[in-house]
């Protein structure tokens, strides 16, 4: 069975080394990073934790700064690990969104091998999901580019906690109402987003929609997998880690514990996303 990671982090070392210098003019920097769950990880590692588990492949991406020369640097540190590692990184460039050179970093991104962009934090980079004029110049480069772009989202019930933000079903819904063009995965289940799979004109709207895995020990009890395939949104749904803060063994005791059949499992764990590469229905 092939396993693919959509969500993955990885960090240049001096990241870790200038963490309190950048955090003091990156806000959501500091509040993730000064979080007891964070953990560091560079490219090498992230090789070592996928050969143990036996991942083939990861969407690689690192963090989403409101500074887009960071975010450069972020992306050229993506681009040699990718490139160090063929076959084995799927590179998700950087940006923040409403800056004006954001269209022409994604360009350069593309050109460099990059899948697509994210995953981009609207609340820590300063930007409304919903907002269609805030996010028309970067959609536009990826629509024309056949790319995605990956965002953060959450549940808005439950408890609070470090980097949850304020973006969920509601705002990820209204970007694909505004961007119905525009391929894009939502990060965290997409805050529940796919729930309304049974109402068939949010089916309709959420055509261009994917969900990831991310956090799932720490959201959901393992029979949220069971409802998902259950209301049709099952081929939706990408295994997705968030690496280096969990790593996939836990996510292998969540699905022994659902209902789903083999090749359910098969296209939860890697199926279904590389259909999303190939860019088929």
């Amino acid at each position: 069975m092939k396993i693919i990671d959509s969500h993955v982090h990885i960090y240049p070392e001096f990241l870790k080394k200038e963490r309190d210098k950048i955090a003091a003019r990156e806000p959501w920097f500091d509040l993730l990073t000064s979080s007891k769950v964070q953990k560091w990880g560079v490219a090498e590692e992230l090789i070592e934790a996928m050969d143990a588990a036996g991942i083939e492949s990861s969407f690689a991406t690192t963090f989403a700064f409101r500074d887009i020369g960071l975010c450069r640097e972020m992306n050229d540190y993506l681009f040699d690990a990718a490139k160090r590692f063929a076959g084995r990184i799927t590179p998700l460039a950087v940006v923040p969104p409403t800056d004006a050179g954001a269209p022409a970093e994604a360009e350069r991104a593309f050109d460099m091998g990059a899948a697509g962009i994210g995953e981009l934090f609207p609340d820590g980079q300063g930007f409304d999901m919903a907002d269609a004029a805030q996010l028309r110049a970067l959609c536009e480069t990826c629509r024309e580019r056949g790319k995605f772009i990956m965002f953060h989202t959450a549940e808005q019930a439950g408890h609070s906690y470090a980097g949850k933000g304020a973006y969920g079903a509601r705002e990820a819904a209204a970007f694909c109402r505004n961007f119905p063009l525009v391929r894009v995965i939502f990060a965290h289940f997409g805050g529940g987003l796919w729930a309304f799979s049974t109402m068939p004109e949010m089916r309709l709207l959420m055509r261009n929609a994917r969900f990831d895995t991310a956090a799932w020990p720490w959201l959901y009890e393992p029979r949220v997998m069971d409802a998902i395939f259950a209301v049709g949104a099952g081929d939706k749904i990408f295994f997705g880690s968030d690496w280096p803060i969990l790593g996939f063994e836990r996510y292998a005791k969540l699905i022994g514990k659902t209902s789903l059949a083999e090749e359910e499992k098969s296209a939860l764990l890697g199926g279904s996303a590389e259909k999303f590469l190939r860019q088929e229905p």
